[in-house]
């Protein structure tokens, strides 16, 4: 189950919202070690704004534990594509009101099983493409590294590189940008064997648990 969590309904999913901070700065900071703003034990930046849109994992059934998380953000404001990553766009970077920016997919550090942290990324995949469909969104960029490229352009969605590779320390990056349409959607759950929608949006805890 992918929780759609926005200024509407943020309220509601503080705990969820604070573990993925939490998550966030144990994968790309102490892991990875990015040099990212830390706040205490969560790593925030100017993008995880009150308009931000989240997508959180959990376990069906209620479970409180986050499996998995990624942030959208319109391209109308600043975004780390054009902020941080333009130079890996050979012309500009696709932007407007039925863009949206993808970033931040991070999965629980406790998950060892490459197969779950996989599955994972495919239904978040989903639950990208379902959100930017509901709110009339035609197009997602992300940038990619090594390990994400060749399952972010074969999971079965139209999509193509807005640049060269580049290096970025030990690891390389790819500018991506993905179509969003219902057969995309179809294809992608072909391509992942999901047969159902995976995204949930809820204005009370009530709708959550039924």
């Amino acid at each position: 189950m992918i929780l759609i969590v926005n200024a509407e309904n943020r309220s509601l999913f503080v705990p969820e919202l604070i573990e993925m901070h939490r998550q966030r700065k144990v994968v790309f900071v102490d892991k990875q070690g990015w040099n990212v703003p830390v706040i205490g034990d969560m790593e925030v930046d100017d993008y995880d704004a009150e308009d931000t849109t989240y997508l959180i994992a959990k376990a069906d059934g209620g479970s409180a534990e986050v499996l998995a998380s990624a942030r959208l953000l319109p391209t109308v404001r600043p975004h780390l594509m054009t902020d941080l990553f333009a130079n890996a766009c050979e012309r500009r970077a696709p932007r407007g009101p039925r863009i949206w920016e993808v970033s931040r997919f991070c999965v629980s550090p406790a998950i060892a099983s490459r197969r779950k942290r996989i599955e994972l990324l495919w239904e978040t995949a989903c639950g990208v493409i379902e959100t930017a469909l509901l709110y009339g969104v035609q197009k997602v960029t992300f940038v990619a590294n090594a390990a994400l490229l060749p399952l972010a352009l074969e999971c079965g969605w139209k999509c193509a590189r807005l640049g060269p590779t580049l290096p970025d320390g030990d690891d390389e990056i790819t500018a991506v940008v993905a179509s969003i349409t219902p057969n995309g959607l179809r294809a992608v759950r072909r391509r992942l064997g999901i047969d159902a929608p995976v995204t949930r949006f809820a204005l009370s805890t009530v709708k959550i648990a039924a």
